[in-house]
């Protein structure tokens, strides 16, 4: 019997095994290969036709004015912006309404031109893909021919130009009301810019823009000064200020205030809002003060030694409000803001303020022209009556009420005579009150009173005894009154 080598028939158990393994892996991946090429060649295929289709027509998400034109063509574009003119209507939007803008009525014609075919040989039809994203937009200024006067009348029909509809703007201003100033608010208005909005108009029609806001787009015209401006605020506060102290004079025997009822008035505010003084108004006030409270040359009643009742008046004495600074002082309390309480500036003052017609009070000194007679009064007790000589009749003491303007010891007192010489004489008290006129002793005279001032009559002085002179003397100061009638 032969003997069979079983391990010579057999195959070798490593190759096998080997060639199992490998016949397992070809046999897995072949399925996905083949799916990765049909992908490969779809794409390709959509790829390709893209890059065709698109040779043609606008890509996808192309926009012109904001107007969708992807997938196009170049005609079909065209034609959305040349006949479509339902499509180039133009919205007015305003405070109260809309109104529109129809091409047709202005005869609109609106040519692209090159333009959009410019704008689609300029794409890469091999970059189709990249517009699949978000939204590219183009703005493109078409040639667009419209009839302006059409446009005018159109433009002037819109009921925002109709006067009855129509509001003008108006400014913030400041009003003085019952109790202080106040701020009235601006009004907007709706009075439209048409020159602009004409000008708007045309942009639109040419960049297809389909709707024109008024507020949005400030076509309104608008007030210049707004309630909440700082420097309408800050007006406001300097008007209240200036108006809002009260100022009380004093005038001895009364008072007179002024406050916001009065003061309103003189705050001028212009119209860009800075805040002053109305100085002819105060002046008005200040002159009227010293129409009703200046003494100085007024009429005064008077009861002369004789116990005559008459009626005094010329001569420097009395009260006299000095306009210039007193108009200063009354603008300097204003803008404090201040209550004030003080006397008025004066340029004369007298010695005393009893009441409107009485202030020569108890102390003074009476001439008596026509008695050739003096008198001293002091706190209403008669310290002395004499007799004097005044002014002859070429060179007469004047009448009237007079203040004692200084008093000296020991002078010359020197002046032309009526013959042309000079004359020098001199006094131990001089006391003048009227210019060169004065009180003072004449030693040289053996007489007074009388008839002698018509032939014998002093140069305008009051000449006295010398006791007389040196008693008034003692008693008087610079302001004492002099009363002469």
């Amino acid at each position: 019997m032969k003997k069979i080598d079983m391990t010579d028939s057999l195959p070798d158990i490593g190759d096998v095994a080997d060639g199992q393994v490998v016949q397992k892996k070809n046999g897995n991946h072949l399925p996905l290969k083949i799916g990765i090429s049909a992908v490969v060649i779809l794409l390709l295929v959509i790829y390709g036709f893209g890059v065709y289709y698109y040779r043609s027509h606008f890509q996808r998400n192309t926009y012109v004015n904001n107007t969708r034109i992807g997938g196009m063509t170049v005609s079909e574009a065209e034609k959305t912006f040349t006949e479509d003119y339902n499509s180039h209507k133009i919205a007015i939007k305003e405070k109260e309404r809309t109104e529109v803008i129809n091409p047709t009525d202005i005869d609109t014609v609106i040519d692209v031109g090159s333009q959009i075919s410019d704008l689609h040989a300029a794409a890469n039809p091999w970059l189709w893909f990249t517009n699949f994203f978000g939204k590219k937009n183009h703005e493109v200024r078409l040639d667009v021919t419209y009839n302006e006067e059409a446009l005018k009348n159109v433009v002037n029909a819109l009921e925002c130009f109709d006067k009855k509809n129509v509001q003008a703007p108006v400014n913030a201003y400041i009003k003085a009301e019952e109790k202080e100033f106040v701020i009235v608010p601006e009004v907007l208005g709706n009075t439209v810019k048409k020159k602009l909005l004409l000008e708007r108009i045309e942009e639109c029609l040419s960049t297809c823009v389909t709707s024109i806001d008024l507020e949005k787009e400030d076509l309104y015209k608008l007030p210049t000064a707004y309630e909440k401006d700082e420097k309408v605020q800050n007006a406001l506060a300097t008007a209240n200020k200036y108006s809002h102290g009260t100022i009380t004079y004093d005038f001895k025997y009364t008072t007179e205030s002024i406050d916001y009822a009065t003061t309103k008035d003189w705050i001028k505010i212009s119209d860009k809002f800075k805040v002053t003084l109305n100085e002819d108004k105060i002046g008005d006030y200040v002159n009227d003060l010293g129409m009703k409270y200046n003494t100085m040359g007024s009429s005064r009643d008077f009861t002369t030694a004789y116990g005559r009742e008459i009626h005094v008046y010329d001569g420097d004495y009395g009260w006299k409000i000095y306009y210039d600074k007193e108009l200063e002082q009354l603008k300097k309390d204003l803008k404090s803001g201040k209550d004030v309480n003080r006397e008025p500036v004066y340029s004369y003052t007298a010695m005393c303020r009893n009441s409107a017609r009485d202030d020569i009070g108890d102390s003074y000194v009476e001439v008596s022209l026509s008695g050739q007679e003096v008198w001293l009064y002091v706190n209403g007790d008669c310290i002395l009556n004499t007799s004097c000589v005044t002014g002859k009749p070429s060179s007469p003491t004047y009448a009237g009420v007079y203040s004692i303007t200084y008093k000296t010891k020991d002078t010359n007192l020197t002046g032309p005579n009526a013959n042309g010489t000079m004359y020098s004489s001199h006094v131990d008290y001089w006391m003048p009150f009227n210019g060169n006129q004065g009180l003072h002793d004449a030693s040289w005279r053996n007489s007074f009173g009388g008839s002698i001032y018509k032939s014998n009559g002093s140069h305008g002085c009051v000449n006295l005894p010398p006791y007389a002179a040196a008693i008034i003397y003692k008693y008087i100061d610079k302001g004492f009154p002099v009363v002469i009638y």
